[in-house]
């Protein structure tokens, strides 16, 4: 499904195989190009990491309000929802916001949505994740 404006939300539930793992958690892609440049916003116990993917290379940015920090505990589970309209992201967790984060003007913003899980850890199944209750909504 391609898409510029959108919200996405879904409950996730996650584990990893190694209790102290890095950062490692589910989340969403967007803005998917053929070249494979992408947004992605990752849910982890104590954050939302922010990841710009160009030519190959991704790097992690901070949100421009918010602290991007959440408290999710070692349930690890929450109901995680991204809104994107013009050059913004603004993210959700268990409806309370997070952050907004900025998308690059000079990017293609039209792109497939897909999801994602990012394993802080190597060991055994590295990190599962359960993505449950998925809503997607394109504006007109």
């Amino acid at each position: 499904m391609k898409a510029s404006d959108f919200v996405l939300s879904g409950h996730f539930k996650w584990s990893s195989a190694y209790q102290n793992a890095d950062a490692s958690g589910c989340g969403y892609v967007f803005s998917l190009q053929e070249n494979r440049d992408h947004y992605a916003l990752i849910l982890d116990r104590s954050k939302v990491l922010f990841l710009i993917t160009s030519d190959g290379y991704g790097r992690i940015s901070g949100p421009i309000r918010g602290t991007g920090r959440v408290k999710i505990g070692n349930l690890a589970e929450a109901d995680f929802t991204v809104i994107v309209k013009g050059n913004y992201a603004y993210v959700l967790v268990n409806n309370e916001v997070a952050g907004e984060y900025t998308l690059a003007q000079s990017r293609p913003l039209t792109g497939e949505i897909a999801f994602t899980v990012l394993s802080g850890s190597d060991k055994d199944y590295g990190t599962r994740c359960e993505m449950t209750n998925l809503h997607l909504w394109i504006p007109n």
